[in-house]
């Protein structure tokens, strides 16, 4: 029924529109959900990852608002944390299961496996871990991006999706006061968010999207692929 109903939006030029209201919708959601409890998720996921061992430190949107908000990005709907793949111990998903964050999804590199982004709900509020590697002077993570042609479903059933390695300036981490809290950052915040965001990082970009990166992005070969947990 429901591919029955897809194909008629679809003659009728009416699926694009309805799922990017829908979408629309569910990001408003989930930033409004943010406002209000996103400090107390990120509070538990630095508690997890400090008994684990692991230091989790501030990335991409969140890393950004702490330096130039100093909170949250009014219309991030999730947190995003960086961890050195060479960190994490083998039991992490037991032990984040354990204090409440559920994985829901990984996206991975078809051709070896190696898991570079994961998704965690926490009371239905989303963590998103990019695992860093290091080469030479800097670290690097892998952002999946749209297929070319293909809709998501489509595309990881079949060749999966581009991927870009986004390289930022290879430092140590600290703590640093954050609403109240002690996180991680990368004491080299201005590098990272000058390689992530461009120079003019300080400056808001209404209705921000991927396309408005200026950044150490080099494209990768790698194809990468989801995989979701129920």
């Amino acid at each position: 029924m429901r591919d029955l109903v897809v194909k008629i939006f679809v003659r009728l030029g009416l699926y694009k529109p309805i799922v990017e209201l829908i979408n629309r919708l569910k990001f408003e959601i989930q930033a409004q959900r943010m406002k209000r409890d996103g400090l107390a998720m990120l509070a538990a996921a630095d508690k997890v990852f400090t008994q684990m061992g692991v230091r989790a430190f501030l990335t991409y949107g969140a890393l950004l608002g702490a330096y130039r908000e100093h909170g949250f990005i009014s219309y991030d709907p999730d947190i995003d944390l960086g961890v050195m793949e060479s960190e994490l111990p083998k039991d992490m998903h037991e032990q984040m299961e354990h204090a409440g964050f559920h994985l829901i999804r990984q996206n991975y590199i078809g051709a070896t496996g190696q898991v570079v982004e994961e998704t965690y709900e926490y009371h239905k509020l989303h963590l998103d871990i990019f695992l860093y590697i290091k080469e030479g002077n800097d670290f690097f993570s892998v952002i999946q991006r749209k297929h070319e042609t293909k809709d998501w479903k489509e595309a990881n059933a079949t060749d999966g999706f581009p991927c870009d390695r986004s390289y930022v300036p290879a430092c140590d981490f600290e703590r640093r006061e954050f609403l109240g809290l002690h996180i991680y950052m990368p004491i080299d915040t201005d590098g990272w968010l000058r390689a992530i965001y461009s120079d003019s990082y300080m400056t808001p970009i209404k209705n921000w999207t991927a396309k408005d990166y200026k950044t150490r992005i080099v494209h990768s070969q790698d194809r990468t692929y989801r995989r979701y947990f129920s």
